[in-house]
């Protein structure tokens, strides 16, 4: 199981005064908390700033989870796990789905805005005003998006926007290794007002950092620690799942190696009903057991014992196939002596069971990966399963058998994860009389 670090969100005043106060601020209006204009938060220099903390994540509110699974659920109409990637958007979409992410953006710029100009006025007109906007739990947009968004939004929206600060606080985790980025860029709107004092705001920034971490490591957080380390965001709209997956750590774990833990990681146990089986019998085999059962209506004859079987495998899915199991009268009676409470065909059945663990069980453990120059000429059942994020359960699979020349895939965009697919996939090959089952990751969206 993934746990995750967490880390205390930043503060106006306990932070981000101590920010302007390292840079040599102070605040705009000493009366500010009495004012009954609205106006910006601090002086720096000949720069008057306004503070804006992105303390939301957007794709939590319903109405952007509606409007993003529109977008994405359209271009991916038989996915039951929708992946948010804005890569794969074309300019119009990717118009679409900025006008989306940017609805704090906007509304934080346009209320700076009126702060700005109301402080201008009071403090001189020769100031140079600056947007400083913090991400303090904005996790769904990159820092390089943040500020390219806030950016954009202060050149369209207004002229009285000079330049925009951008940074904030990117805490990455795997349960051992943690990560702490704290960004912070310029971006001027209007060069010829000069920001001369954003080296004293960085500065000052990174010594916020040093004495946040510090309180970090020492645990003094507590109770507050509530901003956890970034996870994937997922929703649930129009009864299929969408994800945004978490930013990569990037390096390998020092403890975990390449592959780091992910939520629901507990293979064997997690793996749900895959088949069903029904007792195949030879003629010969029929005979032996029809002796032992001769009340059995179904085992009257060996036709109605054959039509028993075939009217059950016409009821398998790909996901839930019906797989026949050879059982012989020995086999039975072996496995009734080790369970003398059980009799009848439900025995004979349980048997079947029995036989088709013990065979899936083998096949499982056998799965190779299938990797960069590999050759196989005989059938197989292959598996490709896509890893996303960092939950199991949002992964998708796809199953087929290789004929010689390609896959046939009687699988696809199954919302199944690697040891729940292999476990199908055994179902699959013991119905089909293969032995061998070649799986491979598809790693795009991996957290790694």
């Amino acid at each position: 199981m993934l746990e995750l670090s967490r880390i205390r969100p930043l503060s106006e005043d306990g932070d981000i005064d101590f920010v302007i106060a390292q840079a040599g601020g102070r605040r705009a209006h000493e009366d500010w908390d009495r004012k009954d204009t609205r106006n910006s938060d601090y002086v720096l220099g000949q720069s008057i700033v306004e503070l804006k903390l992105l303390d939301d994540e957007r794709l939590e509110k319903p109405e952007a989870q509606a409007k993003i699974g529109s977008l994405f659920g359209a271009l991916q109409p038989d996915r039951p796990v929708v992946v948010i990637d804005p890569t794969i958007l074309d300019q119009k979409d990717r118009y679409a789905y900025a006008t989306i992410m940017q609805g704090p953006i906007k509304g934080a710029v346009r209320s700076a805005r009126a702060q700005l100009k109301q402080s201008r006025r009071e403090i001189g007109e020769d100031a140079t005003t600056v947007l400083f906007v913090v991400n303090n739990g904005f996790t769904a947009l990159t820092h390089e998006e943040l500020l390219d968004h806030v950016a954009r939004r202060a050149r369209n929206d207004t002229d009285e926007i000079d330049g925009v600060a951008v940074a904030g606080c990117y805490l990455h985790g795997d349960g051992f290794d943690t990560v702490a980025l704290w960004p912070i860029d310029y971006v001027p709107i209007h060069e010829e007002r000069l920001f001369l004092e954003f080296e004293a705001l960085r500065s000052a920034w990174n010594k916020l950092a040093d004495r946040h971490m510090t309180e970090f490591v020492r645990g003094e957080h507590g109770p507050t620690a509530v901003k956890e380390a970034q996870t994937d965001i997922v929703f649930d709209w129009e009864g299929r799942t969408f994800v945004k997956p978490a930013t990569p750590i990037g390096a390998e774990s020092t403890f975990f190696g390449a592959r780091r833990p992910r939520r629901n990681h507990l293979p064997f146990e997690r793996v749900k009903h895959v088949a069903f089986t029904v007792p195949r019998l030879s003629s010969v085999e029929y005979r032996r057991v029809r002796a032992a059962l001769r009340d059995e209506p179904l085992l009257e004859s060996f036709d109605t014992w054959n039509s028993h079987v075939e009217e059950a495998l016409s009821h398998g899915t790909p996901l839930k196939p019906v797989v026949p199991i050879d059982v012989s009268r020995g086999g039975w009676e072996a496995w009734k002596r080790r369970n003398p409470g059980s009799s009848g065909l439900a025995s004979l059945r349980a048997a079947a069971n029995v036989r088709y663990g013990v065979e899936a069980s083998k096949l499982v453990h056998a799965a190779k990966e299938f990797r960069r120059g590999t050759v196989v000429t005989q059938r197989y059942i292959a598996v490709i399963t896509e890893l996303i994020g960092q939950d199991e359960n949002n992964d998708v699979s796809h199953i087929g058998v290789y004929t010689g020349r390609e896959v046939e895939w009687f699988v696809s965009n199954a919302r199944v994860p690697h040891f729940h697919a292999l476990a199908l996939a055994a179902a699959h090959a013991i119905r089909l009389g293969l032995t061998n089952i070649f799986w491979k990751h598809d790693l795009k969206y991996a957290w790694l």
